[in-house]
């Protein structure tokens, strides 16, 4: 359905937000509101309101938004900051290199991206929600607040990743009408985290009929509940650090999504990458892609570079934006099966004239390896934004924080174990988990899926690969960063990007 959805390209939720708007909140404030629609004159039938919502998900998929240089795509971006990946190709960007160096500026067109994106979509969910809320249309209940659910949800959504990255800034949950609202405030942190809490809470409520899961990729009730139990554990983390009382919300939220039954983990890992599993299983929330009309760069993205004498896949030459670090690499136990060959990675392959395996040069992700694009070099690889992995280590985590520091609960542990165990099948169950060990384990599991800064700015803390203990962040420098670079508190919030500070002067720190 989404997939068909991005063929047509249906945003009407964009043209009810200021007539396409090209900007930020502030930007968009320039345009001409006498040919906009408004959510006054919209939604007036079921259509309409089905289509306002579909609108908002063409705004997900912005993290493959990159320029015209191989591998600049903003997830990549994302990937380099933690310093657990290298860059085999040359970035002839300037700002790619800022990602490496730590010293990302004001004039980086990847944060301006990012910010970009996540204001539209911000402006497009306070319309349609405004317009269903009002709107007087007859229509079947359930389906009609699970619509709403969604916006409520894509608005926290984008939230939690602005207040994460910058750290303060406007908070803006009404429609736009006037240019009343031009240079709009910074909001505190706390705000933003009150606002995201209060619409993912409105959106379990309102998709409380509704299905845990869904194989259409729209987000359900079990995604609520999983961005939830996250947005909890970073509230009990930095900067708010609400401690005790938050890691027990997040528990209680990750742990309903366990005790749902409703989702599992595949048996191995090459089931991640089978297209039959798209949106279900492990998969609870996807950017959808279609190999003809929203493809995916991620497996050409991450081809090995150079160029193999003997070609391994389609558009060959179009790979080297991320690899793992050797360092991080390594750091893994031994026997895991991430690290098994087509785990994880992969140093070997079959060249596609069939002439025999070709050995690559280092470790490269096979994580999102398709076997499709490999032969038609065009990818429709749906790109995981939520997992069961990433909620089983979420309530692991919470509770061993909760407890003081370790757990005994049966449940947390079993969470972990399902993890860990699926990695290391010989091992033995532990009795009791502690947070060192789930937080090694979020870093080996979940690399490489955008997830890993996020998780050093909540928590301050780094797997140091060469020792395996986890230690601060402040100080450490990290095998994938420029020689010398060691991560400082002002590198842990992005600058508010230079064209957004010239419209609102009120973006300042």
């Amino acid at each position: 359905m989404l997939k068909t959805m991005k063929r047509l390209i249906i945003t009407v939720a964009s043209s009810l937000a200021v007539a396409l708007i090209a900007g930020s909140c502030n930007a968009f404030l320039e345009e001409n509101f006498k040919t906009a629609l408004s959510p006054k004159s919209y939604f007036k039938t079921e259509e309409q309101i089905v289509a306002g919502v579909n609108g908002l998900y063409t705004f997900v998929d912005d993290l493959f938004e990159g320029d015209v240089e191989v591998g600049t795509q903003n997830f990549i971006f994302l990937d380099y900051l933690p310093g657990y990946a290298i860059r085999p190709r040359s970035a002839g960007s300037i700002y790619l290199s800022q990602a490496m160096s730590l010293t990302v500026s004001e004039e980086n067109t990847v944060i301006e991206k990012l910010w970009r994106s996540a204001y539209t979509a911000i402006e497009n969910c306070n319309s349609v929600i405004a317009g269903i809320e009002a709107s007087a249309v007859t229509m079947d209940a359930v389906k009609k607040d699970k619509l709403l659910g969604e916006a409520y949800f894509m608005r926290a959504y984008h939230y939690f990743n602005l207040v994460r990255l910058w750290g303060e800034v406007p908070l803006k949950t009404s429609v736009t009408s006037d240019l009343s609202d031009v240079k709009l405030p910074l909001a505190t942190q706390e705000a933003v985290y009150e606002r995201i809490e209060r619409d993912l809470t409105r959106a379990s409520d309102l998709m409380a009929a509704s299905p845990w899961t869904s194989t259409d990729g729209r987000v359900t009730r079990g995604a609520v509940h999983t961005l939830l139990a996250k947005v909890y554990l970073t509230m009990a983390g930095y900067p708010l650090q609400k401690g005790t009382e938050y890691y027990a919300k997040a528990y209680e939220t990750a742990h309903e999504v366990y005790a749902s039954g409703q989702f599992y983990l595949f048996p191995d890992y090459a089931a991640l990458r089978d297209p039959a599993n798209a949106n279900a299983g492990e998969h609870i929330w996807m950017i959808q892609c279609e190999q003809q009309y929203a493809g995916s760069p991620v497996h050409n993205d991450m081809l090995p570079y150079p160029e193999p004498e003997k070609p391994i896949s389609a558009n060959s030459a179009f790979g080297g934006a991320l690899a793992p670090a050797q360092a991080f690499y390594d750091s893994y136990t031994e026997g895991d099966l991430r690290t098994a060959e087509k785990g994880y990675y992969y140093t070997e392959h079959e060249a596609t004239d069939g002439s025999g395996v070709v050995q690559l040069d280092r470790p490269y992700i096979y994580k999102y390896w398709d076997s499709n694009c490999a032969s038609t070099g065009k990818s429709g690889m749906n790109y995981p934004l939520l997992r069961y992995a990433d909620l089983l280590l979420v309530m692991a985590e919470a509770k061993a924080q909760a407890d003081g520091g370790s757990t005994t609960d049966r449940d947390a542990v079993d969470a972990y174990w399902m993890v860990r165990g699926r990695a290391l099948p010989e091992a033995s169950k532990p009795g009791s988990v502690t947070f060192e060990e789930v937080y090694r384990e979020r870093l080996w599991e979940l690399c490489f899926e955008s997830q890993t800064w996020f998780d050093l700015l909540r928590t301050r803390k780094i797997l140091n690969v060469t020792t395996g203990e986890v230690v601060n962040l402040i100080g450490y420098e990290a095998p994938g960063h420029n020689e010398g670079c060691r991560f400082e508190e002002e590198d842990l919030l992005f600058p508010y990007p230079l064209r957004e500070k010239r419209l609102n002067p009120n973006l300042t720190r």
